[in-house]
């Protein structure tokens, strides 16, 4: 009874934090994890947890709580914009996603909460094409551009 109390009470104080969120970025061209972290603090919201995470681990980015234009020397501006042809192009930039899903917000309106696992940047596109955005967020991994990706 006694091993039973004392566990309790460890346990009550000294709670054990087995959902720990986990912090990615991609390689742009791979998709393979070029870092993985566990976060250790609590963070609101999704942008504030990025720029901490960025600095931390001394990533070289330009970007703010509102999103990321560029890090590991993507494209940014005009030249993240590939025109197919006059119908069609593809604008570039780096996307989010929590627990496998992409919010449709930007990073400090999605609030994190315990029980979300995983925050993972990758590089990603939105495709136009005659007067209509068809996609967003599709991952430049899977499609390799030349431009980017060295093939």
């Amino acid at each position: 009874m006694f091993k039973f109390l004392c566990l309790t009470l460890v346990l009550t104080f000294f709670p054990y934090k087995s959902l720990a969120l986990s912090f990615e970025i991609q390689d742009p061209c791979t998709g393979h994890s070029m870092y993985l972290e566990k976060v250790e603090a609590d963070y609101s919201d999704v942008g504030s947890l990025t720029t901490t995470m960025l600095d931390k681990l001394g990533v070289e980015y330009i970007g703010s709580d509102l999103g990321i234009n560029t890090m590991l020397g993507t494209p940014v501006g005009e030249e993240a914009i590939e025109i197919i042809n006059r119908l069609e192009m593809r604008s570039y930039g780096w996307c989010y996603e929590v627990d496998g899903t992409i919010p449709e917000v930007l990073p400090p309106y999605f609030t994190l909460e315990k029980s979300m696992k995983k925050v993972t940047w990758f590089f990603g596109f939105a495709y136009y094409k005659a007067g209509e955005w068809l996609s967003q967020c599709e991952r430049v991994s899977k499609l390799k551009p030349g431009f980017i990706c060295l093939r």
